[in-house]
């Protein structure tokens, strides 16, 4: 019998993004006490989730998907919020044509092979972006996080891998396989 897994696509940052990411993660964890998003070790960007019972199944086919496409890169513009269940800070990801593209091929993926598939990360709703703290932060924190960091950075990062995570049920977060994009 296989068990039910809940499971995430994403790109796994590399070079200059996710140091800076992870500069960000510092301060959170240091001036805020945030330490949510470090649930997982690595700074991402998120695609899709949902309920899945057969991984091998769903690995093979992205491997076919990742041989199809080929690397591109993305800029970030800014810091963004979202407060209405958790207070979250990320930085925004500009939806270029062919993050979409990537975005819609991994979510049709995703609802052949998965059941319950993330409605906020369905095309429509996505919000493309790069956690920078959530879960833990308070409201104070918050705000005087939006009034210390009104700006950040922009960068470009190099979309080469799509990684499949499972979520655990103790809240961490589970690197199962990183399929390199050429």
């Amino acid at each position: 019998m296989m068990l039910t897994k809940t499971i995430g696509l994403a790109t796994l940052l590399t070079g200059k993004g996710k140091q800076k990411v992870l500069e960000f993660w510092d301060v959170f964890e240091e001036e805020y006490n945030s330490v949510g998003v470090q649930s997982f070790d690595y700074p991402n960007l998120g695609f899709q989730g949902g309920s899945c019972k057969d991984i091998n199944s769903l690995i093979e086919d992205l491997i076919e998907l990742c041989k199809k496409v080929r690397s591109f890169e993305f800029e970030t513009h800014g810091i963004g919020y979202f407060e209405d269940t958790a207070n979250v800070v990320y930085l925004s990801v500009d939806k270029n044509p062919n993050l979409k593209e990537l975005h819609n091929d991994l979510n049709s993926l995703m609802k052949r092979h998965c059941d319950n598939i993330f409605k906020l990360y369905e095309p429509d709703n996505w919000v493309p972006h790069i956690t920078l703290a959530m879960q833990d932060l308070s409201d104070d924190d918050l705000n005087r996080f939006k009034s210390e960091y009104k700006n950040a950075q922009n960068f470009n990062q190099e979309i080469n891998n799509i990684a499949l995570v499972e979520f655990k049920t103790d809240g961490d977060v589970e690197l199962l396989e990183k399929i390199d994009i050429l």
